[in-house]
């Protein structure tokens, strides 16, 4: 009998475009289907809601929490077998305090970077701060907000679509936005061009290389994404944000130092 992932592959030829676009996500990170909802899903994939959907009712089920449920209980059989280990211990035994060690140390380059610093600079420099995050991602925009007005700089956390296009009609070129998205995802398309043609430092902060704003902005700190290097459902990769902010932050407390 197949399994669930099988018959996905099975019927990747009666897909539509934004179908398929779900389904090989869905192949390649199946625990995603597990940990998100169906818009954040349709964010990763690059899709709208309704493909998700419909994906699912041309698999026979009812919906997406049929769908997600059926794929839950195929992750948590005998049967499914990471395809990301490199080895036996990875595979089994690691414990989640090393699996985000290992990640963590991946960060380490970040580090006094070029990178890390080109960030501090900008922020330092900007006249206005707006961080946007979508569903999970916002907890990080909202901690890098906590953390930057503790530094004494004026941030602002976003999530609201509106909010977000009002304020695309209000920055300068003396304004900065960052992003946080692990993604990268087409909705934020539209907001991200207008940004761009007034001028606005866009910041993005990913777990996707080539994601679809990427090229839009004018620069990209790409972290290890914890749950794709490892298929673990139980695992959430805000750590990984949230160490990235810590070393930010470290980076800007310099700067200020040098500058008084």
């Amino acid at each position: 009998m197949m399994n669930i992932l099988e018959i996905i592959n099975n019927n990747m030829s009666n897909f539509t475009v934004g179908e398929r676009l779900v389904a090989e996500y869905t192949i390649q990170y199946p625990v995603d289907v597990v940990r998100y909802s169906a818009e954040a899903l349709a964010e990763h994939c690059n899709t709208s809601r309704s493909n998700v959907v419909r994906l699912c009712k041309k698999l026979g089920f009812t919906g997406f929490s049929e769908f997600k449920y059926e794929m839950n209980r195929y992750m948590n059989s005998p049967h499914a077998v990471s395809r990301k280990h490199t080895n036996d211990e990875e595979g089994t035994s690691l414990s989640a305090f090393r699996k985000y060690l290992n990640c963590f140390s991946q960060l380490e380059a970040l580090y006094n970077s070029t990178l890390l610093k080109q960030i501090a600079e900008i922020i330092l420099r900007s006249n206005r701060i707006i961080i946007l995050g979508h569903y999970h991602s916002f907890f990080s925009a909202q901690q890098l907000e906590f953390r930057l007005n503790r530094c004494r700089i004026d941030a602002h956390a976003i999530n609201d679509s509106s909010t977000m296009d009002a304020f695309g009609e209000m920055l300068t070129k003396e304004d900065t936005v960052i992003i946080f998205s692990i993604s990268g995802g087409k909705m934020y398309h539209d907001i991200v061009c207008n940004f761009r043609n007034r001028g606005v430092k866009i910041i993005l902060i990913s777990m996707t290389e080539n994601s679809p704003i990427s090229k839009y902005t004018d620069i990209k700190a790409i972290l290890p994404c914890i749950t794709r290097l490892y298929d673990e459902s139980v695992l959430d990769d805000a750590p990984t944000f949230y160490l990235f902010i810590e070393l930010l932050i470290e980076e800007i407390n310099h700067q200020q130092i040098a500058i008084e």
